[in-house]
């Protein structure tokens, strides 16, 4: 009977008498008596004795019936693929795995799937994550997944790793070779067992592997799966419904009220943020039959975003009013429709995962607290950047794309743009984007129908843009570290105050203007805002009070800054005051937020003397009553309320004391910074907008 093949022999003896060489060695034997010599190797005769006595066991193997040749197989084994090395394809075992002591398994060429089955393969996945059941997977799907593409190389080698056997899981640290007993078993390896069966799939329930299950002891591999991870933690909302009925089907309501809530969402939200096509979306909606039945008719990214606006523009008719009491929850319902989407959503990582993401954002601003919505727009500044969204695009591309391709791709930005600097400014924080960083153009419009939407769209970018630049240039970290003389720093503040000044009497007269065509739609300004005067006022003064108020650029203004501030304090209290009453003001944690940051900017003027006391208690009365407006799940504005009446209360105290107020320290800490119960909720929300060592 034939030998085995030579080289692969010779290999073994090589690895075998390093192995021996190993186990000698480390057991500290006389190194004559072992037959090694000073190099560390064997010598010559040890060497042939130990040749001769394998030859002898390799004659014993063949009695035996081993394999006459070492075949080669057509396709690399498992771990050379992993570790990306050449593999010597022999069978049963190559060089690189008998070297390194592992198991050596070839899994064939796995089958190759287009573009359609990988997408039914990732919906499969995503169901069982969202409660549905799916079938187990075949056996075949091990040997598919050994060919993963390089995204899933983290996933792959740790599936892998699963699969091994319980000796090579365990094994020691990595500097101690593997034992001969071990390398000898998986060299004559009975050959059925190395090319037939695989190792067992360690399935999770439901026949899924653990790293795509999102619960809470799953460990997610996939970006996707840590972004689901991160926005379920946060966003509290589209848990439940609350229009559901016992036997599990939810209240049937008529085709009429869904496009009242839409065309709310396109009135008011979408001006600010055009992400959706608005003529190819209300096209699409007026083909649906049955609400209730999109499931199978429309792919999940369009569910999600028909559910996801008609919520959002329940919160706008709310806001306004106009809506009957048993319609009042519905955005809840909405929203849990919805979200029932968020997983196959996020999977897909493309502009439409975006764009799901920035309506869910728009919809967090109605949690009681920003940081679902911090959260979510993060992630959506990150995707936008990974997709190259903020770069425009080259001619090349763009001669292969439509003018609304184009276009709608720019919308896009700008919309991702104007909702992440929103969130960052409210919140106090830096932008994730530079503004440097931006070669996108403004949107414009394609039609003459979309021409004012548009402009109240520039509009908001304009905002947002200079609220960024005041941020980066008075209250960054690198504005506190340049080295600026008291007149240097007035000139940063002056061309800031050019700037939004130039910017407010454009706006103004963009406004004016608009509200005074015949063809201007009267049916916006009872839930829009955007073209008011007195809303662009407001932000006009809250702008302003962004400039002058305490920063790390002027850490203590000066008392003309300071006078200048009070004046802008009380004017934006009162502009807010009048949205309140007209039902023109959202009540969301960015309104929130605003609103403590004047009141707080207030009671700092107020402790330096440069804000009119009478005024001050009538605005600061009137902030009170719109905190007790939020609700009752807002126990972030309740509990503010109740401080700033204290301080209401206690105003005229301060008045009539011309600041001689025994233990004035402590009456300011006790009015507002120090109070452990303002303390305590600014700290809840991780807000900075408390200046009280500066005030002491």
């Amino acid at each position: 009977m034939a030998r085995p093949n030579l080289s692969l022999r010779t290999r073994l003896y090589a690895t075998l008498a390093n192995q021996y060489n190993y186990v000698l060695s480390s057991s500290c034997l006389d190194q004559e008596t072992t037959g090694i010599g000073k190099s560390g190797r064997w010598d010559d005769r040890t060497l042939r004795r130990f040749r001769s006595s394998m030859e002898l066991m390799s004659i014993a193997t063949d009695a035996k019936g081993a394999p006459e040749r070492a075949s080669c197989e057509p396709y690399s084994c498992a771990r050379c693929r992993k570790l990306k090395k050449r593999c010597s394809k022999e069978a049963p075992v190559c060089v690189n795995c008998l070297k390194a002591g592992e198991r050596c398994v070839y899994p064939g060429r796995a089958p190759r799937r287009s573009k359609r089955e990988l997408e039914m393969e990732r919906n499969r996945a995503t169901s069982v994550s969202s409660g549905e059941l799916v079938t187990k997977r075949s056996r075949v799907s091990y040997d598919q997944q050994s060919l993963a593409t390089p995204k899933d190389e983290l996933v792959r080698s740790s599936s892998y790793a699963e699969a091994l056997p319980e000796s090579t899981a365990e094994s020691g640290p990595p500097s101690r070779p593997p034992s001969v007993l071990s390398m000898l078993h998986s060299a004559v390896e009975p050959a059925a067992t190395l090319a037939g069966d695989s190792p067992p799939k360690q399935f999770h329930q439901d026949g899924l592997l653990l790293h795509e299950m999102h619960q809470k002891e799953s460990v997610p591999i996939r970006a996707s799966s840590l972004q689901i991870e991160n926005v379920a933690a946060v966003f509290k909302g589209g848990r439940h419904s609350s229009v559901v009925q016992s036997d599990g089907t939810t209240k049937h309501f008529e085709r009429p009220l869904y496009d009242r809530f839409i065309a709310a969402y396109f009135k008011h939200n979408h001006r600010s943020y055009p992400v959706l096509n608005k003529i190819e979306f209300l096209n699409r909606v007026s083909k649906i039959r049955d609400f209730d039945e999109m499931e199978g008719n429309f792919e999940d990214t369009f569910i999600f975003e028909v559910y996801m606006v008609m919520a959002i523009g329940c919160t706008t008719l709310q806001r306004a009013g106009i809506l009957h009491n048993d319609e009042q929850d519905l955005s809840e319902h909405f929203s849990y429709l919805a979200m029932k989407k968020f997983c196959p959503v996020m999977h897909l990582q493309n502009v439409e995962t975006i764009t799901c993401l920035l309506l869910l954002g728009i919809y967090s601003f109605f949690e009681p607290q920003g940081v679902s919505s911090w959260t979510i727009s993060g992630i959506v500044m990150r995707l936008t950047i990974g997709l190259g969204l903020h770069r425009a695009l080259t001619t090349r591309k763009i001669q292969y794309m439509s003018l609304i391709d184009v276009e709608m791709r720019y919308r896009a930005f700008w919309s991702f743009y104007s909702f992440e600097r929103l969130v960052s400014t409210s919140l106090g924080r830096i932008s994730a984007i530079d503004d440097d960083d931006i070669s996108v153009p403004l949107p414009h419009a394609l039609f003459a129908e979309e021409a004012e939407d548009i402009e109240v769209t520039k509009m908001m970018i304009a905002l947002r843009r200079i609220g960024g630049i005041i941020y980066k240039r008075v209250h960054s970290v690198a504005a506190g570290k340049q080295k600026l003389s008291a007149s240097g720093k007035q000139e940063v503040i002056d061309d800031l105050r050019n700037q939004i000044d130039a910017l407010y009497e454009k706006e103004r007269a963009k406004i004016r203007e608009a509200n005074t065509l015949p063809s201007n739609s009267k049916g916006n300004s009872c839930i829009s805002f955007h073209t008011s005067d007195i809303w662009l006022a407001m932000r006009y003064a809250q702008l302003q009070i962004m400039l002058y108020r305490p920063s790390a650029l002027i850490p203590k203004p000066p008392i003309e800054s300071l006078s200048i501030l009070g004046d802008f304090c009380l004017q934006a209290l009162k502009h807010t005051y009048s949205l309140y009453k007209k039902k023109l003001q959202p009540l969301n944690w960015i309104t929130l937020l605003r609103t403590l940051t004047i009141c707080n900017t207030m009671l700092y003027c107020l402790c330096q003397w440069s804000i009119d006391l009478i005024e001050c208690k009538i605005e600061i009365q009137q902030c009170v009553e719109i905190l007790q407006h939020f609700g009752e799940k807002w126990v972030f504005a309740a509990k503010c309320a109740d401080v700033f009446q204290t301080i209401s209360n206690a105003i005229l105290d301060i008045s009539l004391s011309n600041g001689q107020v025994p233990n004035m320290d402590n009456l300011t800490r006790e009015l507002f910074g120090a109070s452990n119960e303002y303390q305590d909720i600014l700290d809840e929300n991780n807000v900075d907008i408390s200046w009280v060592d500066d005030i002491v």
